[in-house]
């Protein structure tokens, strides 16, 4: 080759060492390299391979001149150069490749090969091999151009890693961060999960990614999120019985479950139409010793160390997003339930109470009458006045069910009265509508002065319950309505001189669900409409000794009695 080989090794030692300072991805500037030690040693094909350290193999990510199945192709010890370089790691020249053991390539036995190991810091990380036709043959000089060029490839190697190493930090810190938006993002659990397994696809470019749930019996995991290849080609849910899979193993067990080669791991379950791959990563998501479910990940490449810690910060920030998440949708269904509970104690106390007034009315309608027409007329107006008031009562509550933007709810007519009256007033006017001639009623308001309303509101809705269960149940000639403050704080009392029950029978009747105060669902209603304001409904009775509801609610704060 003489001076012309000469000049050749200067300049193409010139451009690798300009690759290397220009071109921080890898795959690229190997390529450059081999293409440039092929051209210099006048040979036809070559490749570069990487040691795999963890599975004793060499793995080819250069190639040049070689079959298309080069890319990706892993050899062990004694197969092949690349099994010759793991077992000697010294240079190795041969006149013809077919003397090699377990030649890769049989096609090409007839060419001589030279293959020299790439060192970093007396550690192998990887060869560069090149061969040629009849009648090339290589020298000692070639081993020596050749070596030259593998110290310049294990520099470029060593600052290539050095820079995905740092690219990766950066992408899982930016993985983080994104899990955190996602966290405070108020996702339901299902799209939090999907915006999840998108996010570690899209930034860590996993090529599969699945987010499982245990199930509500802790036997299996149920896969709704996916991301990357399995996203696209997987429909529907997946149930994984804890007894298999990866994943289930490391819902099972508790523990991360690391599988560089699925080939190997029995336990490796492949979707169908997926890609296969060849590194599956399992991380149990864990709240204290629960398992709510697993982060698993599968790719192309080895995963190490880093994945696993960067990767169990995620499914640390998913079991606190997963608990809040479901936090949340039970504080809903919460809040759902209490509200339908809320409506029913209003459609109660007020539409179905002034409508049982109607009815009492329209029964005395007829033979009043039949008595004289001036008193028929005069219920009958009492009735078209409260039935008015119930239809207004109606369309009060379903406008409840559309709050204004600020949330405030309109107020019943009768609620409106004890806003604008006082309770005092809106009681006597109440008392009158349902009493009618047969029912006397006492109001004793001495010393009660006016409350805020929401406690205005509970008494008023206690004593129309009370009032309307003395006109439907209790046979009582007189009703007693007292309202008073003590240093204890607010007391209401409504006393009838009916026939009473016996001790016990309302707490039955409660529990077997029956209407009115006696059957459950009023008593129900006054309880918790006390208990809201921290106070307390005592109901006393006995048979033919009429009933004593007492109401007491606790002093406001500052409030001088």
């Amino acid at each position: 080759m003489g001076d012309t080989a000469a000049d050749w090794s200067q300049v193409g030692l010139r451009e690798v060492i300009e690759s290397i300072s220009a071109e921080l991805a890898l795959r690229p500037l190997l390529d450059r390299i081999l293409s440039q030690a092929c051209r210099l040693l006048e040979a036809q094909h070559g490749s570069i391979a990487l040691h795999d350290e963890e599975a004793g193999e060499m793995e080819s990510v250069a190639s040049y001149g070689l079959p298309e199945g080069e890319i990706g192709l892993r050899v062990g010890p004694g197969v092949g150069l690349g099994g010759q370089i793991l077992v000697q790691r010294k240079p190795l020249v041969f006149d013809r490749y077919g003397s090699v053991d377990h030649p890769v390539w049989p096609e090409l036995s007839h060419h001589a090969v030279l293959a020299v190991p790439i060192f970093w810091r007396e550690g192998l990380i990887g060869l560069v091999g090149v061969g040629a036709a009849p009648p090339r043959r290589f020298s000692e000089s070639d081993v020596e151009t050749l070596s030259l060029y593998a110290r310049h490839a294990g520099i470029a190697i060593e600052n290539a890693q050095l820079y995905a190493l740092e690219q990766r930090r950066a992408e899982r810190l930016a993985l983080i961060a994104r899990i955190g938006q996602i966290i405070t993002a108020g996702l339901e659990l299902d799209d939090l999960l999907q915006t999840a397994a998108d996010a570690i696809h899209e930034l860590l470019g996993y090529a599969n990614v699945d987010l499982p749930l245990m199930d509500a019996a802790g036997e299996s995991l149920l896969v709704r999120a996916r991301g990357g290849d399995y996203k696209r080609h997987i429909q529907g849910d997946d149930q994984i019985p804890l007894g298999k899979g990866v994943m289930g193993a490391a819902a099972r067990e508790k523990r991360v479950q690391l599988v560089n080669d699925v080939t190997r791991d029995k336990r490796y379950i492949r979707p169908t139409g997926a890609v296969p791959a060849r590194a599956e990563l399992a991380l149990p998501i864990m709240l204290g010793d629960q398992v709510l479910g697993v982060l698993n990940v599968e790719g192309e490449t080895t995963f190490t160390q880093e994945d696993v810690t960067s990767l169990q910060i995620v499914a640390d920030h998913l079991a606190v997003a997963i608990r809040n998440a479901r936090l949340y949708e039970r504080a809903q269904q919460a809040a759902v339930l209490e509200e339908r509970e809320r409506l029913s104690r209003e459609l109660h106390d007020s539409v179905t109470q002034a409508l049982f007034s109607l009815t009492l009315i329209a029964q005395s309608v007829g033979p009043a009458y039949a008595v004289s027409a001036a008193e028929g007329e005069r219920l009958a107006q009492r009735m078209m006045v409260m039935s008015r008031e119930a239809l207004a009562e109606m369309r009060a509550l379903l406008t409840d069910l559309r709050t204004d933007e600020k949330g405030a709810r309109p107020s019943t007519p009768s609620l409106s009265r004890v806003r604008s009256e006082g309770l005092p007033s809106a009681l006597r006017r109440y008392a009158s509508e349902v009493s009618g001639a047969t029912l006397e009623v006492e109001l004793d308001v001495k010393g009660y002065r006016p409350q805020p309303f929401q406690r205005e509101e509970a008494l008023f809705r206690i004593a129309q319950e009370a009032l309307n269960n003395v006109v439907k149940h209790a046979g009582a000639a007189s009703v007693h309505i007292g309202l008073g403050l003590a240093a204890d704080g607010v007391h209401m009392v409504v006393a009838d001189d009916g026939r009473g029950f016996q001790p016990g029978e309302l707490l039955l009747r409660a529990a077997a669900g029956g209407a009115g105060m006696e059957g459950g669902l009023g008593f129900v209603s006054m309880r918790e409409r006390a208990e809201a304001l921290h106070g307390e409904l005592r109901i006393v009775a006995s048979p033919g000794g009429g009933t004593r509801v007492e109401v007491t609610l606790p002093a406001s704060q500052g409030e001088q009695v």
